[in-house]
């Protein structure tokens, strides 16, 4: 069954955890914490994010914010090694949450430079996703490729491109993201979901004209991706990925409302 949650800032101040709350009062089933966060925290204040995470949250399935742009992955400057060296700090931090999936956007790492030639770019993603598999293995964490507008990044920038991309790959723990955002803005087709089925291991959502909180007058399209993914055969996470228009704790309890209802139509 498709479970639902919610993107929020890491719980180590006041503010961040009372969101968390406020997103288990809304009845998500999840959050989806920053990867970039969650490696930077002390020891200390790691260790107090993940009891109250277990304690008095909700369970954090899902992380996003992997690679930070000043590590790049394509380009003449693309470094294996400094990519390495961050993977080895953050795959123990992800772990420490029990978070099964990387949501691998990180837009500015991954840009490919002016004039440099796209295969090589495609290569050098390849290497990276490969290298990063032996991390998966090792904590048992499965990473999502997020395709991401052309608004946003000049490479991959599809659904089926982040498919193509986890098949070239071919490594079992290289996966697929689809944000619906993003195939709204590049006005794909929702039915390629049906054809990257197989790899698909994360969803993001948000309403689709100003990336907030869905609302009730944005249902109709929640509806269509939710029936898409019901057609796909989906039944993994889906996490909103939207900032509030004007009220969190009001707009994030009617997003889990509208939610819920449509997972039941």
């Amino acid at each position: 069954m498709i479970q639902i949650g919610c993107c929020t800032p890491v719980p180590i101040d006041a503010e961040s955890r009372g969101k968390v709350l406020r997103i288990r009062e809304a009845g998500f089933d999840y959050v989806e914490y920053g990867v970039q966060a969650c490696a930077a925290l002390t020891p200390g204040q790691l260790a107090e994010a993940v009891r109250f995470t277990r304690e008095e949250g909700l369970p954090c399935r899902v992380m996003n914010g992997f690679i930070p742009g000043s590590i790049p992955l394509v380009g003449p400057e693309a470094d294996l090694g400094k990519a390495r060296r961050f993977l080895e700090k953050a795959f123990p931090a992800v772990s420490a949450f029990g978070a099964e999936t990387i949501v691998f956007g990180s837009g500015a790492a991954r840009r490919t430079p002016p004039g440099f030639p796209k295969e090589l770019a495609r290569s050098q993603l390849v290497s990276f996703l490969r290298l990063a598999e032996t991390y998966c293995e090792d904590f048992d964490i499965s990473i999502a490729i997020e395709p991401l507008c052309v608004a946003e990044c000049n490479t991959l920038n599809t659904v089926m491109d982040g498919f193509w991309l986890a098949e070239e790959t071919n490594r079992p723990h290289i996966r697929l993201l689809a944000d619906y955002y993003h195939i709204r803005r590049n006005r794909e087709d929702l039915l390629d979901l049906l054809s990257a089925k197989r790899m698909l291991r994360h969803v993001h959502t948000a309403n689709c004209g100003d990336r907030c909180i869905p609302r009730e007058e944005n249902r109709e399209e929640q509806r269509r991706l939710f029936a898409a993914l019901r057609a796909a055969g989906y039944d993994g996470t889906v996490s909103i990925e939207g900032g509030a228009k004007a009220s969190f704790e009001s707009e994030i309890r009617d997003a889990g409302r509208i939610l819920r209802e449509i997972l039941v139509d």
